[in-house]
Parts: C-alpha cells; structure tokens; sequence
C-alpha cells in the first residue's frame, strides 16, 4: 500500500512539474509576437511602447481611432488600447496594466465610452476571452480576473488548465517559444487600430425591440475613480461617444440617462465628455459604418480626423 501511494505522489509531482513546463512554454511565447487576440496586451506589458496619446475603450475604440491621423495631425506618438466586447472596468483594468508596466503616464487619455460601459461583463463568456489567458503570469492581473472575470482559482493556479480548449493559443505559444515565428499568427492591428472595410450589416437581431443598458452603481464609482486619480496624477482625459447608427440609440430607452452620467462626471472632474452621436451628422447615416457601433474605414479616418483637430484646438500636446 505505501508503495502504491509513493507511486501516487511522485506521479502528481512529475505531472505538476511538466504541467508548470508547459504552461511557462505556452505563456511565454504568447508574450512574444502573436495575432492580433494577443498583441496589444503584448504591448501593454511592454515598456519600450511609450505613448504620450492614449486611446482607451472597446472595439469601438480598436476600429474608429487611427493613430496615424492622430499622430499626423497632432505631432504625438498614441495608441489604441482596447478590448473588444467589454465594458468600463475592463478600460479602467488596462489603465492600470499600463501605469504598472509603463515608467511614464501619457499627456492625454481619449476614453471612448458607449451606452453599454457602466455595467459589469464577464471576460471569460466573452468572444475574445483568449486574449486574458496568457495574463494570469500577473499577480494584478490574476486577482482582477478572478475578481470580475468569471475565472476560478483552477484558471489562476492550476498549470495548463485555463488553456484546455484552446488549441490555437497552445500551437501560437509554442511555435512562438521555439522560435517559429512564421507560424504563429500575424499581427493585425497598427498601433492598437484596425480599420473595417465591409459594407454596412445592420444586424437585425440588434433592432429587434427596445432595450434598457444597465447602470451599475459601483461601475459609476469605478469611472470616477479613474478620473480622479487622472486628475491627481496631470493626466488629461477627453471622454468621447464615438459615432453610432442612429437606429441604434433609437432603441436603447435609457440612452439619454447614461450620457448624462459621463457629462456629470467629466464637468465634476473638469474634463470634457464630447459627443459624436445622434444627431451629430457622423451617426446619421448608415453608410458610414460597417455595423451599427464601427464605422468603416473611410469614415473611421474622417472620424479621427474631426477629433484630432478638436484635441489640437482645446489640448497643448
């Protein structure tokens, strides 16, 4: 029987051991050059990206702000920091990711919101969530993760087990570990930004009746948390709401109310809160976008264009 029990643990001991490898393997060469579900975290966690511009938000933020306008127009270096499908305490957590791993804060933070940022949504249901796998390394970034993420204690400490099922990040991390490059996805963004060229698709589930977004109150603590501690620190923030279909904000009832919590906010931490939609004419026409919250390339351009004039009038960069 103590033979069978010593064969037991040296058997546990040899897989954790193996297990530990493989996921150092695996979470390493995700740190490295990736596709585009990684490379931004990448170059959050990476301090020789340093911009004085800083583009935070959701993938409204990711397809409508181009840093090469940006940087055009306004002579600064900026970036794009966003997460598709997630909501303020996701902007709020890589806000302070980058303060964590950057020795310097930018001039300016353009936080773009929409109608839907002031409830929680957990990362781990979400579309992109392999974007988060390869952060558990981070003790910070563990404990957000657990704490609002919907990932258990076996995702933050068990070896391998938050990747069971994610068969492309496994092959990514280790061809990246080995030196494959080539074989481990291509980077698709510039700086942060991906442009859409598709034709408009309306997304008829979208309007399929009236809907009401939650505002959660300590998500509203959350934003105004984040613009206090801007403020403390010198940090100037533009809170923008980029352009939307104008059928879309006809359906969300409480718009109105949630626009007026970021106008509140931002008058009572002395930043601006400027708002591109309806019925400011960029959200008035369907040919502008590629779906009902991105706007397509030719007018994501156009957009950043209108706002990197607006930042060179009201900001000394």
């Amino acid at each position: 029987m103590r033979q069978f029990i010593t064969k037991i643990v040296l058997f546990v001991i040899v897989a954790v051991v193996l297990g530990a490898a493989l996921d150092w393997a695996i979470t390493t060469g995700l740190h490295h050059r990736t596709d585009y579900v990684q490379e931004v975290w990448n170059d959050v966690m990476d301090s020789t990206v340093a911009p004085d511009l800083v583009v935070l938000g959701n993938c409204v933020a990711a397809h409508d702000h181009n840093p090469q306008i940006l940087d055009s127009i306004l002579g600064t270096d900026s970036y794009v920091f966003a997460m598709s499908n997630l909501t303020f305490p996701y902007h709020y957590f890589m806000w302070n990711m980058l303060r964590k791993y950057h020795t310097h804060d930018p001039k300016l933070v353009v936080l773009a919101l929409d109608y839907s940022d002031m409830s929680y949504r957990e990362a781990k249901t979400n579309m992109e969530n392999e974007q988060f796998l390869a952060l558990m390394c981070d003790r910070d970034a563990r404990r957000f993760l657990r704490q609002y993420g919907g990932y258990s204690w076996l995702d933050a400490y068990v070896p391998c087990y938050r990747y069971f099922g994610h068969h492309k990040r496994i092959k990514y991390g280790i061809y990246n570990f080995l030196g494959l490059k080539r074989y481990a996805g291509t980077p698709e963004h510039y700086k942060g930004y991906q442009g859409l060229d598709c034709p408009y698709n309306g997304h008829d589930e979208w309007f399929d009746g009236d809907f009401e977004q939650p505002i959660e109150q300590p998500v509203v603590a959350m934003l105004d948390t984040f613009l206090m501690d801007c403020n403390k620190s010198g940090v100037e923030v533009l809170m923008v709401l980029p352009p939307i279909v104008y059928e879309l904000s006809d359906r969300v009832v409480n718009e109105a109310e949630v626009y007026r919590v970021y106008d509140s906010l931002a008058s009572a931490h002395r930043f601006e809160c400027v708002h591109y939609v309806a019925p400011h004419w960029l959200s008035m026409d369907t040919n502008h976008f590629e779906s009902p919250n991105h706007l397509n390339k030719q007018m994501s351009d156009v957009y950043t264009t209108y706002l990197a004039h607006y930042i060179a009038t009201h900001y000394s960069l």
